[in-house]
């Protein structure tokens, strides 16, 4: 735990095996879902951030474009993001967290980061904001909100970190416009 931190050894318990079945811990284990799922979700993020800092982009639910209005490409992940949130919780509600905690991670590693965010780059270098990029950053704002949201029953350190970095400068207009993005905590 002092190497890794509680929230990679707990996803590597969770997502290696089912609570009730035996585990046979491995370290090499544990660093490897360091690197490959909070890593690579820490540099979707930082990707993000980066980008919404230079374009002084924030979230605003009541503007956002609507999806149907969006690219096939938004339109896609927001399926993928949708079809993810149906198996997680049906998992959760039925207390089996190794299926939808392997859903989060191959959602995160296999469609986001590896399809959305490397097929829509482009789309955030772009000079000047326009609805195209509008539109991307607000697909990858929905996506790293709800897995957030997701995985907080697994890693809720990690967690708890993305989605106030996720909220923390919109919380009042949100609350404003009555938006769920209010609360302070994931949890």
């Amino acid at each position: 735990i002092e190497k890794y931190g509680p929230d990679a050894v707990r996803w590597y318990m969770v997502t290696n095996a089912s609570p009730w079945d035996n585990l046979k811990f491995d370290l090499e284990g544990v660093a490897e879902k360091q690197r490959s799922f909070f890593g690579t979700l820490y540099n979707t993020y930082t990707f993000f951030a980066l980008y919404t800092n230079i374009d002084n982009y924030q979230y605003d639910s009541a503007k956002a474009i609507p999806i149907e209005k969006r690219t096939e490409l938004d339109q896609w992940i927001i399926s993928k993001l949708n079809s993810l949130l149906k198996a997680a919780t049906e998992n959760f509600d039925n207390y089996d967290p190794t299926p939808a905690g392997r859903a989060i991670e191959d959602f995160v590693n296999e469609h986001l980061s590896n399809w959305y965010v490397r097929l829509s780059r482009r789309r955030f270098w772009k000079g000047e904001m326009n609805e195209d990029k509008k539109a991307a950053y607000e697909t990858l704002y929905e996506c790293l909100n709800v897995v957030a949201q997701l995985m907080s029953p697994i890693a809720p350190f990690f967690s708890d970190w993305l989605y106030k970095n996720l909220t923390d400068s919109i919380r009042e207009k949100a609350s404003e416009n009555n938006s769920p993005l209010t609360p302070e905590s994931v949890h």
